[in-house]
């Protein structure tokens, strides 16, 4: 009989004992009244069906409308001393998130390697320049750390899987608080550097394979005859990026998760070897392409 599991943010799987349970019960309803030929004992099983689907939907709607765990304030306090702690969050993010206020306990060198970092730490409390929207987005950062960044990964000795989740609600708490400063339009806060984004669009985030060299469908790089004829039967065919009429993609944000995710179903993949200054740098390159430039 098919078990039914429970899977957890590291992966790991369980058995949920309630659901293999109630199947376990049901399976003898229905082989002792087969076997017996026992309506009523049949019926009993059905019945004991219901009960346990509705008892089951009840639960689970009962589970999604309580606070989370990890999003409780002690949680939150509780990441707070891990992100000054333990979880040595605050050597390049500074103290609760303030990037100006470093540890005081810093040695002068690492305080000016920290200075030096380049791309410099993200800062926590100014949501606008973060890119990672989800919490299990945030989880993947903290425990397997930013490509081509001083965001290494950690072992779960470092920190378990618990301390990250606490981590996340007071992540959470802290992020918005940014002193008011005049920004950019929306439409270009996620844009960085055009001409290293050109760079990047043909070289190391691949996309004039199959979207052209300078976004010209018709223009390819020079690739064997075999991968050409596979790009031309791909059942989705590359968009046209200079033609914005066939662009799904409505503003800067769309088109990061297009980028960082991918589509699925197309030859769109994730690009896991861009750091997300490169796809900023890419968005500020594709903006260029859609007004007609290069």
């Amino acid at each position: 009989m098919a078990r039914h599991l429970f899977v957890s943010y590291d992966g790991s799987s369980k058995p949920d004992t309630h659901m293999t349970r109630d199947s376990d019960m049901l399976s003898f309803f229905l082989r002792t009244g087969v076997r017996r030929n026992h309506p009523g004992t049949i019926l009993a099983g059905m019945l004991w069906l219901a009960i346990s689907l509705l008892a089951g939907s009840l639960l689970w709607a009962e589970s999604t409308s309580q606070t989370p765990p990890g999003h409780k304030p002690r949680d939150a306090e509780r990441g707070r001393a891990i992100f000054n702690g333990k979880g040595l969050c605050s050597t390049c993010h500074g103290v609760d998130g303030y990037k100006s206020h470093l540890p005081p306990e810093l040695s002068p060198n690492v305080r000016d390697n920290i200075t030096r970092l380049n791309p410099a730490p993200a800062d926590l409390r100014e949501a606008t320049t973060l890119t990672s929207t989800t919490d299990k987005q945030r989880f993947e950062v903290i425990r397997h750390g930013h490509l081509r960044t001083a965001m290494y990964s950690l072992s779960k000795e470092a920190l378990s899987d618990e301390d990250i989740l606490a981590l996340l609600p007071y992540l959470a708490s802290i992020r918005g608080t940014a002193p008011s400063t005049a920004s950019a339009p929306p439409s270009h806060i996620l844009r960085g550097d055009a001409k290293n984004g050109r760079q990047l669009y043909h070289e190391l985030g691949g996309c004039a394979i199959c979207h052209g060299i300078d976004g010209d469908l018709h223009t390819r790089p020079p690739m064997s005859a075999d991968l050409i004829s596979r790009l031309d039967a791909l059942p989705a065919p590359p968009v046209d990026l200079r033609n914005p009429a066939t662009l799904k993609s409505q503003n800067d944000e769309d088109r990061y998760r297009s980028i960082k995710l991918g589509h699925p179903g197309t030859a769109m993949y994730p690009k896991t070897l861009l750091r997300d200054e490169d796809i900023r740098d890419l968005i500020a390159y594709l903006a260029i392409l859609r007004e007609g430039g290069r």
